[in-house]
């Protein structure tokens, strides 16, 4: 950094360093400078002059204006908000059908829920459809790792149609420039069994929805961008504005459904998968935000709730956090689990069982917190290891 060969961008943005996600404003802020920064180097090098700072100005407006169209379908969203809360809150799924660019976005979407809800791969899930051959340098291995990396057109169409039923939530999402018909066949064969379906598309003034399409769903989240006039940039920033958009609208959407689920409690995800360094001491700290109880005596409970039936040994104690990390990714529920047993002071299997009889993780925890003669408070430390 020193020599000016290396730069650090960490934009943690809003509350993240408390609630966690970090891919709704962090993941958005870092999108946002990276593009701005590519961009302004390869114009740089295409014009063969030094960039100002009013062209870095004109392309970080045109975030501010996607934010700005993006929240202007508030409503919609939160329409398609409920419907996915109410697939995942009858055990069923939610799938998100990307064309191009807004596929990869749907897969990153999907992926982020596992670690951070601690959900099942099939509750929310992104696809691809369209040429994907670039995306991967290794994608025959990638497949073969198992069905949870199965993410193209053909995966969909085999493995997923086949079994879906009306309880699913399908969201397409596709601009007017891609192929059409292909999204009206898709739709079409989706809507054979699930009615459950929605679209998000984007546009550009003067582009319109084909009827034909435009009727097979019940709901449209049509999002019209203004033409851009900026002679080198323009075609690049449309493309980075839909893609922003879509991913603002789908991390409102399965993060909104988890909270109907019940996996969220205060703005704290109360079941994330403990699955690497962060968030086991995030959930460390969690523990001591909603007990009141030391850092190591939550830290304590934790571990039981990995190695549960197995007796904590000295060895468990003082072994790599790596060990714990690796045990603990394989099961599920380790955090309410511990979370329950501490606020109860009762063995793993009778949390277990009380998660596993409560309609939410969230019902469970608030009951033991208004438990008689439970006294509530957080520990002056509880703030260890949230940073992001």
């Amino acid at each position: 950094q020193e020599s000016h060969k290396a730069f650090i961008l960490n934009p943690a943005v809003g509350p993240e360093g408390i609630s966690g996600s970090s891919r709704m404003k962090g993941g958005s802020a870092t999108k946002i400078l990276l593009e701005t920064l590519l961009l302004a180097a390869h114009k740089t090098v295409s014009k063969d002059t030094d960039i100002s700072e009013k062209c870095l100005l004109e392309i970080l407006r045109t975030y501010e204006r996607a934010h700005k169209v993006t929240y202007a379908q508030s409503k919609k969203i939160a329409a398609l908000v409920k419907q996915a809360g109410t697939s995942l809150q009858k055990k069923a799924c939610v799938y998100m059908v990307g064309w191009h660019t807004l596929g990869i976005i749907a897969i990153m979407d999907g992926a982020e829920c596992i670690p951070t809800f601690g959900a099942d791969y099939n509750d929310v899930r992104g696809f691809l459809i369209g040429d994907h051959s670039e995306m991967f340098n290794k994608e025959a291995d990638l497949i073969a790792q198992g069905p949870q990396f199965a993410f193209s057109q053909e995966d969909f169409v085999k493995t997923i149609l086949p079994s879906l039923t009306e309880l699913d939530t399908v969201l397409f999402l596709f601009t007017l420039d891609d192929d059409l018909a292909e999204v009206e066949k898709l739709v079409v064969q989706v809507k054979e069994k699930t009615s459950n379906v929605q679209a998000l598309s984007h546009a550009t003034v003067g582009q319109y929805l084909p009827a034909s399409l435009k009727k097979l769903f019940p709901s449209i989240m049509s999002i019209m961008w203004p033409i851009l006039f900026l002679e080198y940039e323009g075609n690049f920033i449309q493309k980075f504005q839909r893609e922003l958009s879509t991913k603002w609208i789908l991390n409102t959407v399965s993060t909104g459904a988890h909270v109907l689920k019940g996996k969220i409690l205060h703005s704290y995800m109360v079941d994330l998968r403990v699955s690497n360094s962060k968030l086991f001491w995030r959930a460390v700290s969690i523990l001591q935000r909603f007990t009141g109880h030391s850092q190591a005596r939550c830290l304590e409970g934790l571990l039981q709730s990995i190695y549960d039936p197995e007796m904590l040994s000295d060895d468990i104690r003082n072994a790599e956090i790596s060990k714990h990390i690796a045990i603990a990714t394989e099961k599920n529920k380790v955090l309410p689990t511990a979370l329950l047993c501490l606020l109860r002071n009762c063995s793993v299997q009778e949390a277990q069982l009380r998660l596993d009889t409560s309609p939410s993780i969230r019902a469970a925890i608030e009951s033991s917190l208004n438990a008689p003669g439970r006294k509530r408070g957080a520990d002056k430390s509880d703030s260890t290891g949230r940073s992001m």
